[in-house]
């Protein structure tokens, strides 16, 4: 509010506001061009005194108010409110502990009186603000003491010390005026003061790091009801507590995976924040460049707490209103559900200053002013009233609202994580002072190297190397190239004033970028070696097969002569057998052709006796069917008649005749009554009737009555009967005429079969003949065919022998060249060990610096690598070893420029691990980049209204994507694309951006961003 309008103007606007409603009672409306007075009103003002940072308002404005001056409280005073504050608490403990109620009181008092007057805010140390709220978070901290943990005075000092450090000095810089040491300095006079001569090297003398002091925490022990606020004795068990919790929080559902290394500065940041977030009103600012594990720290703290984390998801369209909805439903998670929540907040989601003066007036107050309309307040006063009443509120809305407000300060924990750089922080806390006055600071430092080492050794766990010491080298190498870096860049600020800010994240490229280079190189080289020995070994096989492929083509030539012979001596004999076949074959086909003409002549007799008696068979085959019909009862009738017709009579008698019987009447009814008449009537021997008999039946057939109408107009089966003599006399006479035509047909077809015997016998002995002339054709073909095999493997050999020799005498001066190029090849195998390391490094760091910055810093590189005793190539040059000669050949075709410099930042443009941001002035990188990636190229600013749509695009299809006119400050909303903050799920990974879950395309999505100017 004191801002002035411009830096010669005493005015500021926002107060003259204020001083004309004092004055005139109201404002004039200007939109409907009235006064509007301002009844039943009074206005109460606060301010700090005028230092800090903190401007001095105009007098016209201050005359109109009745001052009243505050002053800072006697130490007596402040000794008398803390003293009673504690002594309660340290009433529970032993008689040791019992009276240093007030030592801790004024010793907490002077320290802080120390520090106020030592350490005085500066424009690099705009944080370096203290008030009595710092007194009050030391001994907020001793109260969370207890005696099973807490048994001596020494341990109630150590217990002092950690919280004065926790509060005080975690906020101070690491620079030449060393601020740490002089308020250790400080604690130990206060010490050696109020604590009856107790100094730091005794109290600290069983502490595991006697410069850091001691290390507390409630969460070594989950076994127990309750939270244990404890000195941690064992620094390892430490670490492994908050490692194990790390790898349960990494088998979450939903939540992106740490890969952290927990070195010891990062368990005791972790310590901090979850000190912090168990305390009620905790709040943290945590302070540190890109990369130093702010947020990932800070969510780690809070899953250990087991407080949820709450974080805004920023949006292209992210404003204010959706800024105000997630605070609604953070404030409902707090207020209304009552459940401890974590609100993360990074400088980078700042898309409005009004989010930070929302945030410093939770801090402040616990609430955002005219956040809720009138009809939301309701459902407000309905979540809170039951635990309100509870509480022993009456239910008055305005005591539900602060019962809200209340719960929302309680449970709401804010973490807010800044960058140092640049003067924004600065300016923050300046314009918003609860940023420092209500959060503790914890500002993250530059990894010390026994941290670096730490997280180098994790990274090169896996690594296949000859041995662990070679490790620890490459580790202690890593370390020196981070430190070399950061000199440099301090350096280059100093001569250039060119800022480089080296993070952790520079670290962890360069460990990651490690194994990937020395992956790829041991790759690359050892196929170019595998190739050579391949070759080298093949021609050695080849100058050995030739050996033998000259005796076994010797020995084939022996094999071949003698299939030759064979060959011949089996045609001779295939000759003499064939001429043997052929002349049976004549005999037999002679032999063959008579038979045939018998045949034909034995079917023209069979032909001729089968016409004859076809004449007499349809006769017979009626007279049978007649036959057929007769049955039992129809004889009966006949053998009833006791004087039978004479039609009936001479019929039976002619019957008696055919079965050789006496033709009287008693006689026929006697064979009639046989029960197997009908059947030797059907089954009569009609081929074999003597003449006598049909000398008799001739008598009776040729009678002018004996006819099967006449006589089976008497009785049908006498009538059947007759039928039947009349065809057994005519067919007996046929069968007398063709007998012997049977007989000539008989004699000729027995014939017949001898010859037909013969004639299969003579066949079957020329099919073995043919049999075999047909297996000596075979076995003379498969002789032949062998022979030609032979022959042909014989040339075959004889022409790969010839080549074979060509190709021996032709690369015998290639065997020793192969050799060197292979011994070559495995002495860079070896120095890729150090070769990779500059490598890596030059990707991660050398990109800011120049062409002088950046050979001091490989020269540099190299003579480390070398005291630490691992092999490299003296003449090394990044360029030419991380990029082919195509490539950069490619490169300069596309429009990259030729030198040695442009080369170097085309390697790293293409091999960095993180989107590279190319400076460049004179738009040649936007040009190559173009040509590069031609048409699948999407090219976006960040003024541009579908970026955030192209950017989604290139995440799922695979696309490149150039962000070109980069200013200082990026959109919050592309936080998780540069940062590449994947989450698993499922099989898949997705990169959340805004409200979606998009799958990546790691194999081919490249973000490169370009500026025109230096940033």
């Amino acid at each position: 509010m004191p801002q002035k309008s411009s830096i010669e103007s005493p005015f500021q606007p926002p107060l003259e506001l204020l001083r004309l409603w004092i004055d005139y009672g109201g404002w004039y409306d200007r939109s409907k061009c009235a006064w509007r007075f301002v009844l039943d009103s009074q206005l109460v003002t606060a301010m700090a005194p005028p230092s800090g940072g903190r401007a001095v308002i105009c007098n016209r404005i201050q005359a109109r108010f009745h001052l009243v001056n505050i002053t800072t409280p006697e130490d007596s005073q402040l000794t008398r409110i803390f003293e009673s504050i504690l002594t309660p608490k340290l009433q529970e403990f032993d008689n040791e502990i019992k009276p240093m109620s007030r030592p801790i009181a004024l010793a907490t008092i002077g320290l802080y009186r120390s520090v106020l007057d030592t350490f005085l805010p500066t424009p690099e140390k705009s944080h370096y603000q203290f008030n009595l709220r710092d007194v009050a978070k030391v001994v907020q901290g001793a109260l969370q003491a207890d005696k099973q943990h807490f048994d001596t005075s020494q341990s109630i000092i150590r217990l002092w010390c950690h919280e004065c450090m926790r509060v005080f000095s975690d906020r101070f810089l690491q620079d030449a005026s060393e601020d740490t040491a002089r308020f250790m300095d400080m604690v130990n006079v206060s010490m050696k003061q109020n604590f009856e001569d107790e100094d730091w090297d005794k109290v600290m003398e069983n502490v595991d790091d006697l410069h850091y002091g001691p290390v507390l925490c409630s969460f070594m022990d989950d076994n127990t009801g309750t939270l244990a606020y404890e000195e941690v004795t064992d620094f390892s068990l430490l670490a492994r507590r908050c490692e194990d919790r790390l790898e349960d929080y990494n088998l979450e559902p939903k939540l992106i995976n740490m890969n952290l290394v927990l070195f010891k500065d990062a368990v005791r940041h972790v310590c901090r924040i979850h000190r912090v977030l168990m305390m009620p009103r905790g709040n943290l600012m945590l302070v540190g460049v890109g990369g130093s594990g702010r947020q990932s720290l800070a969510r780690l703290a809070s899953y250990i707490a087991e407080i949820d984390i709450f974080a805004i998801e920023i949006t292209k369209q992210y404003r204010l209103v959706e800024w105000h909805d997630d605070m609604k439903r953070l404030f409902e998670e707090a207020g209304t559900s009552n459940k401890p929540i974590t609100f993360l907040f990074n400088d980078t989601q700042i898309k409005e200053q009004a989010f930070l003066e929302d945030i410093n007036n939770i801090l402040s107050s616990g609430e955002i002013p005219n956040l809720y309309s009138k009809d939301e307040l309701p459902a407000i006063y309905d979540g809170v009233r039951k635990r309100a009443t509870d509480a022993g509120c009456d239910g008055t809305q305005g005591e539900l609202w602060t019962y809200f407000v209340e719960s929302v300060r309680s449970n709401l924990h804010i973490i807010l994580a800044m960058s140092p750089v640049g003067s924004a922080l600065r300016t923050r806390c300046l314009f918003y002072p609860g940023l420092i006055n209500n959060t503790t600071i914890d500002w993250f430092h530059r990894w010390p190297a026994d941290a670096l080492t730490a997280v180098g050794s994790a990274f090169l766990s896996n690594l296949v190397l000859d041995c662990d010491d070679t490790k620890s080298n490459i580790s202690s190498v890593f370390s020196m190239v981070h430190l070399s870096a950061q000199d440099s860049s301090d350096k280059m600020l100093q001569e250039l004033k060119r800022h480089n800010y080296i993070t952790p994240t520079h670290f962890l490229e360069l460990a990651r970028g490690y194994r990937t280079v020395l992956s790829a190189k041991r790759t690359e080289i050892g196929d170019a070696r595998d190739k050579l020995s391949n070759g080298l070994a093949k021609l050695i096989e080849a100058r050995d097969g030739v050996q033998i492929m000259s005796v076994e083509l010797e020995k084939k030539k022996v094999v071949c002569a003698q299939s030759q012979k064979d060959c011949e001596n089996l045609l001779v004999e295939i000759v003499s057998e064939r001429r043997v076949a052929d002349e049976q074959r004549k005999q037999v086909e002679a032999d063959s052709e008579r038979i045939g003409k018998e045949e034909i002549d034995c079917k023209a007799i069979a032909d001729d006796a089968e016409a004859e008696l076809n004449v007499a068979l349809p006769a017979l085959e009626k007279a049978m069917a007649e036959v057929e019909k007769l049955d039992k009862s129809a004889i009966s009738e006949v053998k009833a008649y006791k004087s039978p017709p004479k039609q009936v009579e001479t019929v039976l008698a002619a019957v008696m005749i055919l079965f050789s019987k006496q033709t009287d009447w008693n006689t026929a009814k006697k064979v009639l009554g046989e029960a197997n008449f009908l059947q030797s009537v059907k089954s009569y021997d009609k081929d074999n009737v003597g003449p006598s008999i049909m000398k008799k039946i001739k008598g009776y057939v040729s009678q002018a009555d004996f006819k099967p109408e006449a006589v089976g107009a008497v009785s049908k089966a006498a009538g059947a009967l007759c039928v039947w003599v009349h065809a057994i006399y005519i067919y007996a006479n046929v069968a007398k005429e063709v007998a012997p035509k049977r007989a000539r047909l008989k004699g000729a077809q027995e014939s017949l079969a001898v010859k037909q015997a013969s004639l299969r016998k003579a066949q079957e002995e020329l099919a073995e003949v043919t049999a075999k002339v047909n297996r000596l054709k075979q076995k003379y073909d498969n002789s032949v065919g062998e022979k030609n095999r032979l022959r042909a493997e014989a040339d075959q050999m004889q022409m790969l022998l010839e080549r074979a020799n060509k190709l021996v005498t032709g690369l015998a001066g290639e065997n020793e060249r192969w050799q060197t190029s292979i011994g070559h090849f495995q002495g860079e195998l070896t120095r890729c060990l150090g070769d990779s390391l500059v490598g890596s490094a030059f990707l991660s760091y050398a990109g800011p610096f120049d062409t002088h910055y950046r050979s001091n810093l490989v020269s540099g590189w190299l003579a480390a690598i070398k005291e630490e005793q691992l092999p490299f190539t003296d003449s090394l040059t990044f360029a030419a070893f991380c990029a082919k000669p195509t490539d950069v050949r490619q490169w300069n075709i596309q429009g990259l420029p030729a030198d040695n410099f442009s080369t170097e930042n085309g390697v790293i443009t293409v091999r960095c691990s993180r989107w590279p941001l190319m400076i460049d002035p004179q738009n040649q990188a936007n040009k190559w980049i173009r040509r590069m990636e031609k048409s699948q190229l999407r090219v976006v600013d960040l003024k541009s209204r579908d970026m955030l749509r192209e950017i989604e695009n290139g995440i799922v299809y695979g696309l490149p994507v150039l962000l070109q006119d980069v200013l200082e400050e990026l959109d919050p909303a592309l936080e998780p694309v540069l940062a590449k903050a994947l989450m698993k799920v499922g099989n898949r990974e997705v990169l959340r951006l805004g409200d979606k879950e998009l799958d990546y395309n790691k194999e081919s999505f490249r973000v490169r961003a370009s500026a025109s100017r230096e940033i």
